[in-house]
């Protein structure tokens, strides 16, 4: 192969004109980006971009530092050690910006620098189909076509949190007005369980209304506050008439079970949000009804927004009752 000939039109090799000090620009910027950038917890979907910054940011640093070791070594030497130096460059820049949130307001995670290693890695294996050095002799179309494949892969791999997520939504808009009801994995995409894991049980007889029916297990043993927190629910409860949670205690003892519900103008006091308590006998299955003019009415000063509530709990305080409890469904008359 004449190596001063000019590469072909798709080629990565033509982004070795680009001026070295751009691309190191371009890579101390990304990096800061990463330790200092940070979207807000909530919606889930900011916080699943945020992550998937990662795996794009660190896939064109890769790459900045593949043309980078191109420039260097002149055309001369292995491509694999190009290749090689920029993934293990973009790594070892994705530990670094991890080290560096020792020192900022958000923690280091090793699970962020593998998300910046599959990013590499799936751009340098997207790169290296474009790259003529990287398919030699009469077999370079499928050297391209297993380029094309794994970084494809990866990519696949690198969205899997993304298409989940929408899934997730997709899923809630077309349960509405059931808030939810754990029958599959997907139900469960926005809820949380203060640090608990959480498990979907088959019923026993003895409660449940249909076979095979399924619950949320709750487990009340974190203190102070134990419970189910459904963190995005659908929003807009505008012309319903009733908040209905279907609960079972299987405990030997009385839950006294706290629902509360808040809306998006929420200030985080007591007082401008709705709060009830509900004792729920032992060995009981039973439907609570919350009307919703109660629920908006309960803030002082101002009506709940029922068009953009922001948050549901159903949770115990305390050490006293049952072990755990059990949610069937959460819904909106």
């Amino acid at each position: 192969m004449n190596r001063d000939a000019a590469p072909p039109r798709l080629d990565i090799g033509r982004l070795s004109a680009i001026w070295p000090p751009l691309l190191l620009g371009l890579i101390g910027g990304l990096a800061l980006a990463v330790v200092f950038g940070e979207l807000p917890g909530r919606p889930l979907i900011l916080h699943v971009l945020q992550k998937l910054a990662h795996p794009g940011v660190f896939g064109i640093i890769a790459l900045s530092v593949l043309v980078l070791a191109r420039q260097r070594a002149g055309g001369a030497g292995p491509v694999w050690r190009e290749y090689l130096i920029a993934l293990l460059a973009a790594i070892a820049v994705g530990g670094l910006t991890e080290i560096a949130q020792l020192f900022s307001h958000r923690d280091p995670s090793l699970r962020d620098v593998g998300l910046d290693a599959r990013g590499a890695v799936a751009a340098l294996c997207l790169a290296a189909a474009f790259d003529a050095r990287c398919r030699p002799g009469a077999h370079g179309t499928w050297w391209r076509a297993l380029y094309l494949a794994a970084g494809l892969a990866f990519a696949a791999l690198i969205l899997t949190p993304l298409v989940w997520t929408i899934a997730g939504y997709a899923n809630r808009s077309q349960r509405f007005p059931v808030l939810l009801e754990p029958a599959s994995r997907l139900d469960l995409l926005f809820v949380s369980l203060g640090g608990s894991p959480s498990e979907r049980i088959q019923l026993p007889a003895a409660y449940a209304q249909s076979a095979g029916e399924t619950a949320l297990r709750i487990p009340l043993l974190v203190r102070p506050v134990a419970g189910v927190w459904l963190d995005e629910p659908s929003p807009d409860w505008s012309g319903r008439q009733a908040l209905l949670v279907d609960v079972t205690n299987p405990g030997r003892s009385i839950l006294q079970l706290h629902v509360r519900v808040h809306d998006r103008s929420h200030n985080f006091t007591a007082g401008d949000r709705f709060d009830a308590v509900r004792e729920i006998p032992p060995g009981r299955r039973e439907t609570l009804a919350f009307p919703l003019e109660t629920i908006a009415s309960a803030p002082t000063g101002r009506r709940l927004d029922l068009r953009h509530v922001a948050g549901l709990a159903l949770f115990r305080v305390g050490s006293e009752g049952p072990r755990e409890f059990w949610l069937q469904r959460v819904e909106l008359r």
